[in-house]
């Protein structure tokens, strides 16, 4: 009896050893798992943060394909090399490009949008996973971007009427009351009331100056939104908005010699540079003085050059301009004239 209790005993310790084996490896095995898993989490990443970074800088080049892939690849470079990490490659072969009505995985452009998508790689390479078979892996995380009209825009309180003809980096007066059109409003001499609800008036918001984060939100206006004219506006008024006024005009800031602005040209420009006067194009409906009434057909984008008091003029080059922070319209079936650009995936 004893020895054959002490052969029962003998034989639980060796099936109890043999499951202790297998709970040891299968905790090494979690364990190797975790630590790997763990690298390909920043490995991925790392990745990501790359692919969205060129994805963006090469969005603001768009629609022209070949500055828009330069201005990827060369950011995507520049973030690789920064820091400790994984190699991260971005090719050419890594950057598709979509135009108007084209699709990009899933997501479908309208008529007047373009995108890109980018893919950063890196592999990672295991460690204690090689012990079950699993040498490693590729990480390529990827990021859209899409380019696409807005429908809203912070207002300059000016109106140009939308059938004036514009052409990319010439001058025009952008004082319609002037002329060539709707040149006999009466009592409307090109300028614009703030929209209802806005917190800063009229100059302010042409002057552009000292605005709060509540005054750009309320001074939004549309796309068939109804605005009306300013009366009562005089040389010296405008003056005051756009060329000098104790360091706070358009010019005057643009200008300043050593700050921000001072070199920048229509070509090439800090987005957020005081020269950049965004400007609804409407249809005059009808009325008279500050009951003048105009639909906003789309926006312009103007470089504000000088003015010219005496003849009452005010002089911008027309340009293209994309809209920091704006919210674009992918699927919208018309160009509003002022375009932003947007992270979708």
């Amino acid at each position: 009896m004893k020895r054959m209790l002490s052969s029962i005993k003998a034989k639980r310790a060796g099936i109890a050893g043999a499951w202790l084996i297998v709970a040891f490896t299968a905790l090494a095995g979690a364990a190797a798992m975790s630590f790997d898993l763990g690298r390909l989490a920043i490995a991925v990443q790392r990745c990501q943060d790359i692919a969205d970074s060129a994805a963006l800088a090469g969005a603001t080049r768009l629609p022209y394909e070949t500055p828009a892939r330069t201005a990827a690849l060369q950011t995507a470079a520049a973030n690789a090399a920064e820091g400790a990490g994984w190699p991260v490659e971005v090719t050419n072969a890594d950057i598709t490009f979509v135009g108007p009505n084209g699709t990009v995985d899933d997501y479908t452009l309208g008529p007047w949008a373009q995108g890109l998508k980018v893919t950063a790689r890196a592999s990672v390479d295991f460690s204690f996973s090689r012990t079950f078979g699993i040498l490693g892996t590729e990480a390529e995380p990827s990021c859209i971007v899409i380019r696409g009209p807005v429908e809203g825009i912070p207002i300059a309180t000016m109106w140009i009427a939308h059938n004036t003809p514009l052409v990319y980096g010439e001058q025009i007066n952008m004082l319609m009351a002037d002329g060539p059109h709707y040149a006999n409003i009466p009592g409307s001499f090109g300028f614009l009331q703030e929209p209802p609800g806005c917190t800063a008036d009229w100059f302010k918001l042409l002057q552009a100056y000292g605005l709060t984060a509540t005054d750009i939100e309320t001074s939004f206006v549309n796309i068939g939104d109804s605005v009306f004219a300013k009366t009562g506006v005089n040389v010296g008024n405008f003056k005051s908005a756009l060329k000098v006024d104790q360091g706070k005009a358009r010019l005057e800031r643009a200008l300043a010699v050593g700050g921000k602005w001072e070199h920048d040209t229509f070509t090439d420009y800090h987005p957020d540079n005081p020269r950049i006067m965004l400007v609804p194009l409407v249809t005059f409906l009808g009325d008279t003085g500050s009951n003048a009434e105009f639909r906003i057909e789309k926006f312009g984008a103007f470089w504000l050059e000088g003015i010219n008091q005496g003849q009452k003029e005010i002089w911008g080059r027309f340009i293209e301009f994309d809209f920091p922070g704006g919210d674009p319209n992918s699927q919208l079936t018309y160009s509003s004239g002022i375009f932003a650009t947007e992270m979708v995936r």
